[in-house]
């Protein structure tokens, strides 16, 4: 269990650095300029990133990847938290 929530502390502080949201490209006259799009306050909102758009590309895929990799750590975390209840209610009903 606690290499489940080391695991989880380490990934939640590594997406707190990366970008929250998702990259969109437009093409203009063949000139393709990126946007970060993201939720603030009920609303979506874009950035314009300029040249930083394929640098930030890569951070938000890495913080997509993230967020996947913390779903599973969290479901896991989950399940396990429920076989340890089962098993001390087992426990203090003298069942085991």
């Amino acid at each position: 269990m606690e290499d489940l929530e080391r695991k989880r502390d380490i990934l939640e502080k590594e997406l707190e650095r990366l970008p929250s949201g998702h990259l969109e490209a437009k093409t203009v006259n063949g000139k393709v300029y990126y946007y970060l799009r993201f939720w603030e306050e009920g609303k979506l909102r874009s950035k314009y990133l300029g040249k930083e758009g394929e640098k930030m590309k890569e951070r938000v895929e890495r913080a997509s990847e993230l967020k996947r990799e913390l779903l599973i750590v969290k479901e896991e975390e989950r399940r396990l938290r429920k076989v340890l209840e089962r098993i001390s209610l087992a426990l203090q009903e003298g069942k085991v």
